[in-house]
Parts: structure tokens; sequence; C-alpha cells
């Protein structure tokens, strides 16, 4: 017997977001697991009709592979393609979408600018929102199905795939905050759901803009190996190249020179307008 029933199968798409407006989806009990009072009244504001409406580059790219990822789902893994929102029968209030499922496992797919080579190297989040797709159908066993790619194009052939085991110490924990989170009185603010938002879409776009430094960063190194350290001028075809000879640079010690002299140090301090910064602290994937 199934451990689930069909709250919406997803053909009207406003339908099918209203109806997860009505209960703790996989990515709430995510995102629940790992924010702080901001996420809570955000996802409350969500739930209150605030759209989340997050769309970058990389997001759109997975919507594009999603026909040819789930393709290889169902004929790798027999994982029939669905877009239903299921609930579950014991807790109907406990929601999930999984990407596919068959009898056995219940799927999610994913494109991402890392090239994961286990299960362990996957965000802590999405191995959450497997478990409790595992927790809401009652089908134990999860499959992330992952296609890396540089700049959108595939890496392999094919994607890859892990297996994530039920963990009932882990669901029993999700459970919990989403328990906590129906039986709180979070008030709702739409500010704190835009700026997480706008968040999200900082993170996935700084993650491909780094993937992108890395490689170039990597390019140039085998350039410098290729002149080996020798001074050198080129006009490419799409760019030019001055490698200057090495050599020695000198610089003010202010540091010490504020130790040594820190009266005249005060003395030479001129006070000019400062912006305020912004600083974002990326969390790890295991956050």
């Amino acid at each position: 017997m199934s451990g689930y029933t069909i709250l919406d199968v997803g053909d009207d798409r406003g339908v099918w977001l209203a109806a997860r407006r009505t209960v703790v989806t996989a990515t709430d009990v995510a995102r629940l697991a790992r924010g702080g009072a901001g996420v809570w009244a955000a996802i409350r504001a969500e739930k209150a009709g605030k759209d989340r409406s997050v769309r970058t580059w990389a997001m759109q790219h997975g919507v594009d592979r999603e026909p040819f990822i789930a393709s290889y789902a169902q004929a790798a893994f027999g994982l029939t393609p669905s877009k239903a929102l299921l609930i579950a029968s014991d807790r109907p209030e406990f929601g999930a979408t999984p990407d596919a499922l068959n009898e056995k496992e219940v799927a999610d797919f994913k494109t991402s600018v890392h090239d994961w080579e286990s299960i362990n190297d996957a965000p802590g989040q999405y191995v959450d929102q497997s478990l409790w797709q595992q927790r809401v159908t009652g089908i134990h066993r999860g499959r992330l199905i992952l296609e890396p790619h540089e700049n959108g194009i595939p890496l392999y052939p094919f994607p890859k795939d892990f297996v994530v085991e039920w963990d009932p110490d882990r669901v029993a924990h999700l459970e919990s905050i989403a328990d906590e989170f129906l039986a709180s009185t979070t008030e709702p603010d739409a500010d704190a759901a835009e700026l997480d938002a706008l968040l999200s879409v900082y993170v996935t776009e700084k993650e491909a803009a780094d993937a992108a430094a890395a490689r170039a960063e990597r390019a140039k190194a085998d350039i410098e190996a290729h002149l080996g350290g020798k001074p050198r001028r080129f006009e490419g075809s799409l760019a030019n190249l001055t490698r200057s000879e090495d050599g020695v640079t000198q610089r003010f010690d202010s540091a010490g020179f504020k130790k040594a002299h820190p009266v005249m140090y005060q003395e030479w301090l001129k006070s000019t307008p400062r912006k305020g910064a912004l600083t974002i602290t990326m969390r790890s994937s295991d956050d």
C-alpha cells in the first residue's frame, strides 16, 4: 500500500502553487532546517501568498535539461517523471514533489557547476529534500540524479546518480522542525521573503561565477607554466599578453610606521567619507 495520496497532479501551475502553500514541502523543510528566524518568517509569508520569484540562468538551464534527465532516469532506473504534489497519508500537512518515482525509489533531478564524486559531496539541503520525499511517500530510498556542466555544456554523455539511503534519525529531526513551524506563531514577513529570494539568486550566480573564475585561473596558470617565468609580449587571436620580468617591489610599511611613530602617524591621517560595506557569508553545504 502506498504511503501517500496525490493532492494536485500539477497540470495547472497556479493551482499547483496554491496547493503547495497548504503543506510543508521538501524545499520548505530543508530551508527551515538551515535558516534562522528570518527564513521562518519568509516561508510564513510565502505560505500567505508572497511569490518567491527566483529565476537565474542556472535555474532556467535546469528546467531546459529536465526532459533529458527525466528520459535517462526512466530508461536507466524505471523512474516515472512526475509533477504531482504528494502528501503523506498519515500527515496530510507534509507534502513533496519528487521529479520522478516508482515503487522502490523517489528521485530528484539536479544540474550543477559542481561535479560531485559521491553523495557526501552533495549539499546537505539536497539530501534533506530527498529524505523528506521519502517520508512523505513511504518509499524509503532516494536517488539524486545530477548532470554537471560547464557553461551549460554537460561534462558527460549521461548524468551521474547517487543513492540517498533512509535515515530515520534525520527524518525524525526534520519532522520535529516541520511540527515546530506548523505550531509556531511566526509572523509573515514579505520583506524577509524578498531578501531571501535575492540572496538565493546571489548564491546561484556566485557559484557559477566562482566555477568560471577557477577555470580561468587554471588556464592562466597553464600560460604561466608555458612561459616559464620569462618576460614576453604576445598578440593572440582573442587576447594579448604581457609577462613582465621578475623583480622586487617596495611598499610602505604602514603598520611598522604606526608602531614606531604613533603621534606622527595620527597627524597624517586623512578622513574621507566611507560607504557601508555589504557582507554576504555563504553557508557551507553541510550547514
